[in-house]
Protein backbone atom coordinates (compact mmCIF):
# COMPACT_ATOMS: atom_id res chain seq x y z
CA UNK A 1 0.00 0.00 0.00
CA UNK A 2 1.28 3.48 -0.88
CA UNK A 3 0.47 6.01 1.85
CA UNK A 4 1.30 9.70 1.94
CA UNK A 5 1.90 10.89 5.50
CA UNK A 6 1.32 14.65 5.61
CA UNK A 7 3.28 15.95 8.57
CA UNK A 8 5.40 12.80 8.55
CA UNK A 9 8.28 14.33 10.50
CA UNK A 10 6.14 15.52 13.45
CA UNK A 11 5.56 14.02 16.89
CA UNK A 12 2.78 11.79 15.54
CA UNK A 13 3.73 11.46 11.89
CA UNK A 14 7.16 9.96 12.50
CA UNK A 15 5.56 7.07 14.41
CA UNK A 16 3.06 6.56 11.58
CA UNK A 17 5.87 6.42 9.01
CA UNK A 18 7.86 3.89 11.06
CA UNK A 19 4.87 1.62 11.61
CA UNK A 20 3.83 1.67 7.95
CA UNK A 21 7.34 0.86 6.76
CA UNK A 22 7.78 -1.89 9.34
CA UNK A 23 4.65 -3.52 7.93
CA UNK A 24 6.03 -3.37 4.40
CA UNK A 25 3.98 -0.43 3.13
CA UNK A 26 5.39 2.54 1.30
CA UNK A 27 5.19 5.69 3.42
CA UNK A 28 5.98 8.88 1.54
CA UNK A 29 6.57 11.90 3.77
CA UNK A 30 5.17 15.34 2.98
CA UNK A 31 6.93 17.94 5.11
CA UNK A 32 8.08 21.53 5.02
CA UNK A 33 11.45 20.36 6.41
CA UNK A 34 12.12 16.83 5.14
CA UNK A 35 15.94 16.96 5.39
CA UNK A 36 17.42 13.71 6.65
CA UNK A 37 14.42 11.54 5.75
CA UNK A 38 13.97 9.11 2.86
CA UNK A 39 11.08 9.03 0.35
CA UNK A 40 10.08 12.61 1.03
CA UNK A 41 8.49 15.49 -0.80
CA UNK A 42 9.17 18.99 0.43
CA UNK A 43 5.88 20.82 0.39
CA UNK A 44 3.67 23.29 2.19
CA UNK A 45 -0.09 23.06 2.60
CA UNK A 46 -0.34 26.81 3.10
CA UNK A 47 1.09 27.56 -0.36
CA UNK A 48 0.37 24.35 -2.28
CA UNK A 49 4.05 23.83 -3.05
CA UNK A 50 4.91 20.19 -3.70
CA UNK A 51 1.41 18.81 -3.17
CA UNK A 52 0.82 17.49 -6.70
CA UNK A 53 4.10 15.59 -6.55
CA UNK A 54 3.31 14.30 -3.07
CA UNK A 55 -0.07 12.73 -3.93
CA UNK A 56 1.02 11.17 -7.24
CA UNK A 57 0.80 7.38 -7.10
CA UNK A 58 -0.60 7.24 -3.57
CA UNK A 59 -3.45 4.96 -2.51
CA UNK A 60 -4.25 6.79 0.74
CA UNK A 61 -3.27 9.75 2.90
CA UNK A 62 -2.80 10.04 6.65
CA UNK A 63 -3.17 13.76 7.28
CA UNK A 64 -1.31 14.78 10.42
CA UNK A 65 -0.02 18.14 9.23
CA UNK A 66 -0.80 21.35 11.08
CA UNK A 67 0.78 24.73 11.69
CA UNK A 68 -0.07 26.82 14.72
CA UNK A 69 1.07 30.08 13.16
CA UNK A 70 -0.90 29.63 9.92
CA UNK A 71 -4.02 27.82 11.04
CA UNK A 72 -6.44 29.03 8.38
CA UNK A 73 -3.98 28.77 5.50
CA UNK A 74 -2.60 25.37 6.51
CA UNK A 75 -5.34 23.48 8.35
CA UNK A 76 -8.34 24.72 6.39
CA UNK A 77 -7.35 26.06 2.96
CA UNK A 78 -4.39 23.70 2.80
CA UNK A 79 -6.51 20.67 3.61
CA UNK A 80 -8.97 21.54 0.86
CA UNK A 81 -6.11 21.99 -1.60
CA UNK A 82 -4.51 18.68 -0.60
CA UNK A 83 -7.79 16.78 -0.96
CA UNK A 84 -8.58 18.32 -4.33
CA UNK A 85 -5.20 17.25 -5.67
CA UNK A 86 -5.60 13.83 -4.06
CA UNK A 87 -8.92 13.31 -5.84
CA UNK A 88 -7.33 14.17 -9.18
CA UNK A 89 -4.54 11.69 -8.42
CA UNK A 90 -7.02 8.88 -7.64
CA UNK A 91 -6.40 8.65 -3.89
CA UNK A 92 -9.13 6.46 -2.36
CA UNK A 93 -8.96 7.21 1.38
CA UNK A 94 -7.86 10.09 3.61
CA UNK A 95 -7.50 9.61 7.36
CA UNK A 96 -7.52 12.86 9.32
CA UNK A 97 -6.34 13.18 12.91
CA UNK A 98 -8.27 15.62 15.05
CA UNK A 99 -8.93 16.45 18.72
CA UNK A 100 -11.49 15.20 21.23
CA UNK A 101 -14.10 17.62 22.58
CA UNK A 102 -13.46 20.75 20.53
CA UNK A 103 -17.05 21.85 19.93
CA UNK A 104 -17.78 25.12 21.68
CA UNK A 105 -14.37 25.36 23.36
CA UNK A 106 -13.04 28.90 23.04
CA UNK A 107 -9.49 28.00 22.03
CA UNK A 108 -8.66 29.58 18.64
CA UNK A 109 -6.71 26.60 17.31
CA UNK A 110 -9.76 24.37 17.76
CA UNK A 111 -11.85 26.54 15.46
CA UNK A 112 -9.38 25.86 12.65
CA UNK A 113 -9.39 22.13 13.38
CA UNK A 114 -13.20 22.04 13.31
CA UNK A 115 -13.19 23.89 10.00
CA UNK A 116 -10.67 21.39 8.63
CA UNK A 117 -12.90 18.52 9.76
CA UNK A 118 -15.76 20.14 7.86
CA UNK A 119 -13.62 20.21 4.71
CA UNK A 120 -12.79 16.51 5.08
CA UNK A 121 -16.48 15.71 5.57
CA UNK A 122 -17.30 17.25 2.18
CA UNK A 123 -16.19 13.89 0.78
CA UNK A 124 -13.74 15.32 -1.72
CA UNK A 125 -11.93 12.04 -1.03
CA UNK A 126 -13.59 9.21 0.95
CA UNK A 127 -12.62 9.80 4.56
CA UNK A 128 -12.14 8.69 8.13
CA UNK A 129 -11.59 11.05 11.08
CA UNK A 130 -9.98 9.95 14.33
CA UNK A 131 -10.12 12.29 17.31
CA UNK A 132 -7.55 11.79 20.06
CA UNK A 133 -6.87 13.42 23.40
CA UNK A 134 -3.75 15.53 24.05
CA UNK A 135 -0.38 13.89 23.48
CA UNK A 136 2.19 13.41 26.24
CA UNK A 137 4.51 15.56 24.15
CA UNK A 138 1.95 18.40 24.15
CA UNK A 139 1.81 18.25 27.95
CA UNK A 140 5.54 18.94 27.95
CA UNK A 141 5.10 21.82 25.51
CA UNK A 142 2.48 23.38 27.79
CA UNK A 143 4.58 22.80 30.90
CA UNK A 144 7.66 24.32 29.29
CA UNK A 145 5.69 27.45 28.48
CA UNK A 146 4.29 27.71 32.01
CA UNK A 147 7.75 27.19 33.53
CA UNK A 148 9.60 30.08 31.91
CA UNK A 149 10.20 31.99 35.19
CA UNK A 150 13.50 30.94 36.78
CA UNK A 151 12.18 30.05 40.24
CA UNK A 152 8.68 28.68 39.81
CA UNK A 153 6.24 26.93 37.51
CA UNK A 154 2.80 28.54 37.44
CA UNK A 155 0.11 26.29 35.97
CA UNK A 156 -3.72 26.20 36.13
CA UNK A 157 -4.10 23.43 38.70
CA UNK A 158 -7.66 22.51 37.76
CA UNK A 159 -7.24 21.96 34.02
CA UNK A 160 -8.06 18.37 33.11
CA UNK A 161 -6.37 16.26 30.46
CA UNK A 162 -6.30 12.63 29.38
CA UNK A 163 -2.80 12.42 27.90
CA UNK A 164 -2.07 9.74 25.34
CA UNK A 165 1.13 8.53 23.73
CA UNK A 166 1.46 9.49 20.05
CA UNK A 167 2.87 6.06 19.21
CA UNK A 168 -0.43 4.46 20.24
CA UNK A 169 -2.47 6.95 18.22
CA UNK A 170 -0.19 6.25 15.27
CA UNK A 171 -0.89 2.53 15.55
CA UNK A 172 -4.63 3.22 15.41
CA UNK A 173 -4.22 5.45 12.34
CA UNK A 174 -2.26 2.75 10.54
CA UNK A 175 -5.01 0.22 11.24
CA UNK A 176 -7.65 2.65 9.99
CA UNK A 177 -5.88 3.48 6.74
CA UNK A 178 -5.70 -0.21 5.80
CA UNK A 179 -9.50 -0.52 5.82
CA UNK A 180 -12.34 1.13 3.96
CA UNK A 181 -13.23 4.76 4.79
CA UNK A 182 -15.38 4.78 7.93
CA UNK A 183 -16.38 8.40 8.62
CA UNK A 184 -16.22 9.55 12.23
CA UNK A 185 -14.46 6.95 14.36
CA UNK A 186 -14.74 6.42 18.12
CA UNK A 187 -12.57 8.76 20.16
CA UNK A 188 -9.11 7.60 21.21
CA UNK A 189 -8.10 8.61 24.72
CA UNK A 190 -5.22 8.09 27.10
CA UNK A 191 -5.38 5.69 30.05
CA UNK A 192 -5.85 8.29 32.80
CA UNK A 193 -7.73 11.51 33.46
CA UNK A 194 -5.37 13.84 35.29
CA UNK A 195 -5.54 17.39 36.60
CA UNK A 196 -2.77 19.67 35.46
CA UNK A 197 -1.36 20.03 38.97
CA UNK A 198 -0.61 16.30 39.13
CA UNK A 199 0.81 16.31 35.61
CA UNK A 200 3.08 19.24 36.46
CA UNK A 201 4.17 17.61 39.72
CA UNK A 202 5.19 14.44 37.89
CA UNK A 203 7.03 16.40 35.21
CA UNK A 204 8.99 18.56 37.66
CA UNK A 205 10.05 15.45 39.54
CA UNK A 206 11.09 13.60 36.39
CA UNK A 207 13.10 16.54 35.08
CA UNK A 208 14.70 17.03 38.53
CA UNK A 209 13.54 20.63 38.62
CA UNK A 210 13.59 22.49 41.93
CA UNK A 211 11.08 25.09 40.77
CA UNK A 212 8.19 25.77 43.09
CA UNK A 213 4.80 24.79 41.68
CA UNK A 214 2.11 27.46 42.08
CA UNK A 215 -1.46 27.79 40.85
CA UNK A 216 -2.19 30.13 37.95
CA UNK A 217 -5.85 31.19 38.04
CA UNK A 218 -7.20 32.27 34.65
CA UNK A 219 -10.73 33.40 35.60
CA UNK A 220 -11.33 35.67 32.61
CA UNK A 221 -10.34 33.16 29.92
CA UNK A 222 -13.23 31.09 28.62
CA UNK A 223 -11.28 28.10 27.44
CA UNK A 224 -9.56 27.84 30.84
CA UNK A 225 -12.94 27.15 32.48
CA UNK A 226 -13.76 24.65 29.74
CA UNK A 227 -10.48 22.79 30.17
CA UNK A 228 -11.23 22.58 33.91
CA UNK A 229 -14.74 21.29 33.18
CA UNK A 230 -13.27 18.32 31.35
CA UNK A 231 -14.47 19.27 27.89
CA UNK A 232 -11.40 17.67 26.28
CA UNK A 233 -11.87 14.28 27.92
CA UNK A 234 -13.34 10.99 26.74
CA UNK A 235 -13.27 8.85 29.91
CA UNK A 236 -15.31 6.11 28.23
CA UNK A 237 -12.47 5.62 25.70
CA UNK A 238 -9.29 4.88 27.63
CA UNK A 239 -7.63 3.17 24.67
CA UNK A 240 -4.02 4.09 25.32
CA UNK A 241 -1.95 2.02 27.72
CA UNK A 242 1.13 4.21 28.21
CA UNK A 243 0.68 6.53 31.20
CA UNK A 244 2.28 9.94 31.54
CA UNK A 245 4.58 8.50 34.25
CA UNK A 246 5.70 5.74 31.91
CA UNK A 247 6.36 8.27 29.17
CA UNK A 248 8.41 10.41 31.58
CA UNK A 249 10.31 7.36 32.83
CA UNK A 250 11.43 6.54 29.30
CA UNK A 251 12.21 10.13 28.39
CA UNK A 252 14.04 10.96 31.62
CA UNK A 253 15.59 7.71 32.87
CA UNK A 254 17.18 7.69 36.31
Amino acid sequence: MNVLVAGGTGALGRHVVTLLRNEGHRARILSRRPKGHVDTVQGDLSTGAGLAKAVAGMDAIIHAATQLTKQQATDVVGTRRLLAMAREAGVKHVVYISIVGMEGVGYPYYRAKLAAEAVVKENIVPWSILRATQFHTLMETFLGAFSKPPLFAAVPFNWQFQPVDPSEVAARLVEVVKHEPAGMLPNFGGPEVRDFKSIATSWLKATKSNKRLVNLPMPLIRFSHQFAEGRLLCPDHKDGKITFEQYLGERYPE
